[in-house]
């Protein structure tokens, strides 16, 4: 009997015992149908295999969890552990993070950004994130003013109603002399259809993302800033990490999971530019030299005035600028 109590001991104790893995919701607040939602599943597969088991990432698509005028409080209070969204409907807690949205500043995407991670690495704007467990930031590609009629100069601003996201184009476009007039991206279509706006700055991977081109003909390449985002993870649900997941998840994020989140971007534009050009009756155009430079006259206030309203300003502004200068000189 001993005998056989020492057996089942022994094979009890060299029985592995496996634990259920940690699962982890990532909402996504768009359909699943563009190349930032695929990055997404890449960057949650990668974690996943990585975690061996220790956690599991889900996404869930579509808004069903968070969409992104929702999606900061759907990740603070744990109704999401992870989101990705853009910034614009919470843009006013995130004041000096508002330095990758100025006009005239970053060329692209890209060392928008880097520059942006950059700062928040080495602790220039970290204080905007004790909610928050940051994994990476998002900068859309350039605005493109998307019209029904044609833009080419300021004379064609006059009076143009505009949908704005964020404090930035909320005082950017009246200095080029439009009206603008708040809407969140899923309200983008409906709102130019109804005539409520007559154009939209938005990057080129919204055109697909949003169908403007049902709604728009005209495209204006101009460099008035950009549309950031980010990708969150809930403060307690990172902590509540095995160490394995915690991990996994740290070596897929920061500037690693930036430089996927850039290289989607550039599929993104690539598309939405591409398949925009090829559509009978559309035009796509940019500013002629001396009217980009009136442009950036009349809005270097706004930079100015951005300033003088954050805490910290010049100090943020110019540390964005060192690290832009960095990404041009290849460091």
């Amino acid at each position: 009997m001993r005998t056989v109590f020492v057996f089942a001991l022994s094979f009890g104790l060299a029985a592995p015992a496996f634990a259920d893995p940690v699962q982890v919701k990532f909402a996504y607040p768009s359909a699943p149908n563009n190349a930032l939602f695929a990055s997404a599943q890449g960057w949650s597969d990668d974690v996943n295999k990585a975690a061996d088991g220790a956690i599991e990432i889900k996404i869930f698509p579509g808004g069903v969890i968070g969409d992104n005028s929702n999606m900061y409080d759907r990740i603070t209070t744990g109704v999401a552990d992870i989101g990705l969204a853009v910034f614009g409907p919470v843009s006013s807690l995130f004041p000096k993070t508002n330095v990758g949205t100025l006009p005239f500043e970053a060329k692209n995407h890209r060392e928008d950004a880097l520059a942006l991670w950059r700062l928040y690495q080495k602790g220039v704007i970290a204080d905007e994130f004790t909610k928050v467990h940051p994994l990476g930031f998002i900068v859309f590609p350039g605005l493109v003013i998307h019209s029904k009629k044609p833009i080419h100069d300021l004379a064609d601003m006059k009076g143009l109603k505009i949908s704005v996201e964020g404090r930035v184009l909320s005082t950017l476009m009246p200095r080029l002399g439009a009206t603008p007039i708040s809407l969140q991206p899923g309200e983008l279509y409906a709102s130019l259809q109804r005539g409520l706006v007559e154009a939209v700055p938005q990057g080129w991977p919204s055109v697909p993302t949003f169908h403007l081109d049902e709604v728009t003909n005209f495209h204006l390449e101009a460099p008035l800033g950009f549309n950031t985002g980010y990708v969150f993870m809930n403060k307690d649900a990172y902590a509540a990490l095995p160490p394995k997941g915690r991990a996994a998840v740290d070596k897929f994020s920061g500037e690693a999971y930036v430089q996927r989140l850039i290289a989607a971007d550039d599929t993104m534009e690539a598309v939405g530019r591409d398949a925009t050009r090829a559509m009978p009756g559309q035009t796509i155009a940019s500013l002629a030299p001396d009217e980009e430079a009136r442009w950036k006259a009349l809005t270097a206030p706004v930079t100015d005035e951005w300033v003088k309203a954050t805490p910290d300003g010049a100090q943020v502004l110019a540390a964005f600028r060192e690290e832009v200068a960095a990404l041009r000189a290849g460091k």
